[in-house]
């Protein structure tokens, strides 16, 4: 598995890395994203959506809703479920079949069902005035790729 660390300064800087990680998707990546209430989530998942096509204003926090999808991009959090046996009550089985990118917030609950899928895992955390993302690839080719598109 590939690793890498980014650092972003900006909501902007944080847009621009999701932006450079969305043109890099294979189909049915399952990108799995973690990390404290308010570190860029959010802000990383608009950005790749800009890069599908999809309006960042378009996109938000699925926290209430669970699951949104767009034409290019399902996009669920699970950080209110507690276990595998919730995520499959809402479908979530169905939704890694697609062929769209997936970008699942507090996806750990279901890893042992991505085995079988690409997986990208991206931990975010806040340092100072900056923005931390470990990224963990599975296919081999994101952080190589990813670093020469940001450098």
């Amino acid at each position: 598995m590939n690793r890498c660390s980014v650092r972003t300064k900006s909501v902007e800087e944080t847009r621009e890395l999701g932006k450079a990680l969305g043109e890099l998707l294979p189909p049915k990546v399952v990108v799995i994203l973690s990390g404290e209430l308010g570190c860029g989530k959010t802000e990383l998942t608009r950005g790749i959506a800009e890069a599908l096509g999809i309006p960042a204003d378009d996109v938000s926090s699925p926290s209430f809703n669970l699951v949104h999808e767009y034409d290019e991009l399902i996009h669920v959090d699970l950080y209110r479920l507690d276990s595998i046996e919730a995520a499959e009550d809402i479908g979530i089985e169905e939704l890694l079949l697609d062929n769209r990118p997936k970008i699942i917030e507090w996806g750990e609950t279901i890893e042992e069902l991505l085995e079988c899928l690409p997986v990208i895992k991206i931990r975010c955390r806040q340092a100072g005035e900056e923005r931390e993302f470990e990224i963990s690839d599975s296919t081999g080719k994101i952080c190589r790729e990813l670093l020469k598109k940001l450098s």
